[in-house]
């Protein structure tokens, strides 16, 4: 109830009876409290994970582009083109500021766990200030492309650890408090919402309707306790280290919740880092016949399982597929080195596979294609000297 309102009702009821008035009264008393009460909640979770949060600064690095290597040598005159679309892109053209960043602490030893949207721009140099006020040179161990998470290590020992919710006990509808240091200093920026959704992003992510952009990108998402729920990263449907980030206007936000940082981590501390996984083909849908393989890149790890052009994908891990999107929607989120369970349908018999997916850097070429034409050559001239032209039809 806004003060407008509360003002409102005292005056219409300072009209009626004292005792009416007086109710009235404790009631704006104890709304009033409420309100109060809430926000110095907010202010001591913020207060509290001050202890963990460390401040990330990079140096050097450059904006980065496209990615798309789309040279002129792959255009043959205009006839024929190399086809070669397994390439990862940013996913979006936002333009990364100059400024800190967020991270929290992993691990007694030093590991950092942050976003690795944080370094789309490849620094040379990367310090981290820790809760302490030490400024200590880091080094990026690893990152998960796919997840949008990062670890660093420093030199340090001893250092505090937060406390993570068990991501099964987060429900929908509870409070979520976003944390960061991307705007400089030592006091954290807050953001408020509420826990929007579960198992998103194919089971890697929590959503939120608090503000998550790069202010508060790799800081934590907590609940009023204090508990870490997870991790802000950018994150999209689509593909690329920026996918998502344009989304942080719009109350979609995403966190890495506990239990999938918890199998991720180990991993990244091994130096080990996560790609985009991608099955090296080319498909169409076909109304009423679903998702047919076109074309198979060599090498790739479908050409390597045996597929061919014509096959019919019916299934990817049990889930059945009708068109292109569900395609997509099964694979997007699986990192390469990791397999799928594919079932094709040939001739009308059916095929089972178990298929690895692969890095954009291991997978050839699609077949090269004929153009239906050279645009850049008038329209008369690309008619072919045998072709007739079609007959008007004729009317009815």
């Amino acid at each position: 109830m806004n003060p407008r309102t509360i003002l409102i009702l005292l005056l219409l009821i300072s009209c009626q009876s004292p005792s009416a008035y007086a109710d009235a009264q404790k009631k704006a008393d104890d709304d009033t409290a409420l309100l109060m009460a809430t926000q110095q909640t907010f202010r001591n979770v913020a207060a509290s994970m001050k202890s963990y949060l460390v401040r990330i600064d990079t140096v050097g690095g450059t904006q980065p582009g496209a990615q798309l290597n789309l040279d002129n040598d792959d255009i043959k005159k205009g006839k024929r083109r190399l086809q070669n679309p397994f390439r990862d892109t940013l996913g979006s053209g936002f333009v990364i500021a100059d400024g800190p960043a967020t991270g929290i602490v992993y691990s007694r030893d030093g590991y950092i766990l942050t976003s690795s949207f944080n370094f789309a721009r490849e620094p040379a140099l990367i310090s981290v200030t820790l809760p302490d006020g030490r400024r200590l040179a880091a080094d990026l161990v690893a990152r998960d492309h796919v997840r949008k998470l990062a670890l660093l290590k420093v030199d340090a020992d001893g250092l505090p650890l937060p406390t993570w919710r068990r991501d099964e006990d987060v429900q929908v509808g509870e409070w979520a408090i976003a944390l960061g240091l991307g705007f400089g200093g030592r006091e954290p920026s807050v953001t408020v919402g509420v826990i929007s959704a579960k198992n998103r992003m194919q089971g890697n992510a929590i959503q939120t309707d608090a503000k998550l952009s790069p202010a508060n990108y790799g800081g934590p998402v907590c609940d009023v306790f204090g508990r870490v729920i997870g991790i802000a990263v950018p994150m999209a449907q689509r593909a690329g280290e920026l996918a998502g980030v344009d989304m942080y206007d719009c109350g979609v936000g995403f966190l890495v919740p506990e239990s999938r940082i918890k199998l991720i981590v180990p991993q990244l501390m091994a130096g080990v880092s996560f790609q985009r996984g991608w099955l090296g083909i080319q498909v169409r849908s076909v109304p009423g016949v679903g998702v047919v393989v076109q074309s198979i890149a060599d090498p790739s790890p479908m050409r390597d399982a045996g597929v061919l052009p014509g096959d019919i994908i019916e299934a990817i891990n049990g889930s059945n597929l009708r068109n292109y999107a569900d395609l997509a929607k099964q694979i997007y989120m699986i990192p390469a080195g990791q397999d799928l369970q594919i079932r094709l349908s040939r001739d009308g018999g059916a095929i089972e596979l178990a298929v690895p997916l692969a890095s954009a850097e291991s997978l050839g070429s699609l077949p090269e294609a004929e153009e239906p034409f050279d645009p850049s050559v008038p329209v008369e001239e690309n008619t072919p000297d045998d072709q007739e032209e079609p007959t008007p039809p004729a009317p009815d």
